[in-house]
């Protein structure tokens, strides 16, 4: 059987549709997956136009997509977790198989860099009418979840960037009043101010991790208040600020100093120079990846001063683990419950996968998040 799939061709520019062979269980722990949603983000749009040609080894052609949902066709005589008819996401990065860190299930923290990751680096996506992978990758999404699974992926990324502030204050919880606080308690960021630059999907989804938690938040972004990603945070109870024009001194004047921030736009000069208003102790997280040559001015003494005396850091932070998916999973269960009629709004367009030239060449007005439509799954509309 031949399936469609969309994503590069060696040699062609642009975002190409390609016929491959139907993928086979392979291994006695491989799963085949139905993909019945594919989202699309800043990264698929990038590798297009810059046409970055990573292919996997001895081909010429990469399908796209690394955020998916999908349905459990066949599983092999060794899948344990998993059966015919779950609902299911996919993981991105694939260890080297050679750190302590890919060994162990981290190979978001690869330290040989000999890592791949499905639609991005040297492997084929989820652009395609399936997939095959092993159970270790696969997470079966719970009940209740399945209108929003396809956000799975993006929201692992703010879950990790979250547990990684959680992980290095552990164990002396910071600026806070309360003695029997840690940061397992519910509702551990009462006592925290966070900030979120960006209001795109990451950047709503980094918000709605810190409300759930209780943070007062703010988004920081350069479009009207009256856009329709910036009424989703706001629905969030999030506060927002127009950084149009403004320098990070009037962001702060605003926001107070800062316990918490999250880049979550790629854009370097704001989240580097937001620094100074670290409150003591304070992360800043930065997620995106911006492209090409930025030249920014800083005060390196004034940065160095603060972050040596007021113990705070700035970190980087790239892709997600398992046990980011699964947190993520169980987050949006309570976005759900708690913002749905919000919630219904993030997923702003749907297109079937035969339109991916449109996708690609022109994007619609008010669009907050696209995704594929790549085949049915009446579970899905029904919880909808």
């Amino acid at each position: 059987m031949i399936i469609l799939a969309v994503g590069l061709i060696r040699g062609k520019e642009g975002i190409q549709s390609f016929e491959l062979p139907k993928p086979e269980i392979q291994s006695p722990t491989d799963v085949l997956v139905r993909v019945v949603e594919a989202g699309i983000n800043g990264t698929d749009y990038s590798i297009v136009q810059e046409n970055e040609f990573d292919m996997p080894p001895g081909e010429d052609t990469m399908t796209l997509g690394h955020e998916a949902v999908g349905v459990v066709e066949e599983t092999g005589p060794e899948v344990g977790t998993l059966k015919e008819g779950d609902l299911v996401v996919p993981t991105v990065r694939r260890g080297c198989g050679l750190c302590a860190p890919c060994l162990h299930g981290r190979s978001d923290m690869c330290q040989t860099g000999l890592f791949t990751e499905r639609g991005i680096h040297k492997r084929h996506g989820y652009f395609a009418e399936y997939f095959v992978d092993d159970e270790e990758y696969i997470v079966k999404v719970p009940e209740g979840v399945e209108p929003l699974a396809v956000l799975t992926e993006p929201l692992s990324i703010a879950e990790k960037a979250v547990d990684e502030v959680k992980y290095i204050r552990a164990p002396a919880f910071w600026s806070c009043s309360h003695p029997d606080h840690s940061v397992e308690s519910e509702g551990w960021g009462n006592c925290k101010v966070g900030l979120v630059v960006g209001a795109g999907p990451l950047g709503f989804l980094s918000t709605g991790v810190l409300r759930l938690n209780g943070v007062h938040t703010y988004v920081a972004e350069i479009v009207p208040e009256d856009t329709p990603k910036v009424q989703l945070v706001k629905e969030l109870r999030a506060h927002y600020i127009n950084v149009k024009d403004r320098g990070a001194d009037d962001v702060i004047r605003e926001t107070g100093y800062l316990d918490i921030i999250i880049e979550a736009s790629g854009a370097s000069e704001l989240a580097l120079n937001l620094t100074v208003g670290l409150a003591r102790n304070g992360i800043c997280v930065l997620t995106g990846i911006p492209r090409g040559r930025r030249e920014v001015c800083l005060d390196g003494n004034l940065m160095a001063r603060t972050l040596v005396r007021e113990n705070q850091v700035v970190m980087g932070s790239v892709n997600s683990s398992r046990q980011h998916f699964i947190l993520a999973l169980d987050d949006l269960r309570s976005l759900r419950e708690n913002y749905g009629p919000t919630m219904q709004k993030v997923i702003s367009h749907r297109y079937p996968l035969a339109d991916f030239k449109r996708v690609f060449e022109y994007r619609e007005p008010g669009e907050i998040k696209s995704v594929f439509e790549v085949s049915e799954m009446e579970a899905i509309r029904e919880a909808a």
